[in-house]
């Protein structure tokens, strides 16, 4: 009996040792740098873009390239576009930026909106999210967000519409996306 004692005190041990040297990884809290992919075995803040520096599995978005964004909305009707850039950005108003031009049927909810806006997007929650801005600064943010808010089928366009270059003239975008005429 004595025997079996110390052996499962001895697996005790020796699984709690286990269990204490699996440390917690971090990642920046995605901003659209390179820092996002670069895991730290500390909190606190990201020493490249001072985000704060969250558990590595919160980060559950999934990026996509452009050319796998427009195929995600050809390939599911259903599926929810936000775009998180500014409204004139969005209409293509503004001329202090690059605006590229929408997805048809894109909403449109400014990043720095979006806490304020969750509510009207509650009703989205078991959709299919593709989230998108210009430089893929904003849409990462965005993305982090609504993931921490329940939105478990949230894809972000890595990148944003900046890189999607000659993509703007194939058919998928040709068939999803308007232009802004300059």
């Amino acid at each position: 009996m004595t025997r079996y004692i110390l052996l499962f005190a001895g697996l005790s041990l020796l699984s709690i040792s286990v269990f204490s040297q699996q440390k917690e990884e971090f990642l920046c809290q995605p901003c659209g740098l390179p820092c996002d992919t670069k895991v730290s075995e500390l909190g606190g803040v990201c020493p490249a873009c001072q985000m704060p520096m969250v558990p590595k599995s919160s980060v559950k978005f999934v990026n996509l390239t452009p050319k796998e964004f427009c195929a995600r909305i050809a390939a599911n009707p259903d599926v929810v576009i936000l775009d998180v850039r500014s409204p004139g950005e969005f209409e293509g108003t503004t001329s202090s930026v690059e605006t590229y031009g929408r997805f048809r049927k894109a909403i449109n909810v400014n990043v720095n909106q979006l806490s304020k806006r969750l509510e009207e997007l509650k009703k989205y929650k078991d959709k299919e999210i593709l989230v998108y801005c210009s430089q893929s600064f904003r849409s990462p943010r965005a993305a982090y967000y609504l993931n921490m808010q329940g939105f478990d089928k949230v894809k972000n366009m890595s990148g944003g519409l900046s890189k999607a270059g000659d993509l703007f003239k194939s058919a998928c975008f040709k068939e999803h996306f308007e232009v802004h005429k300059k």
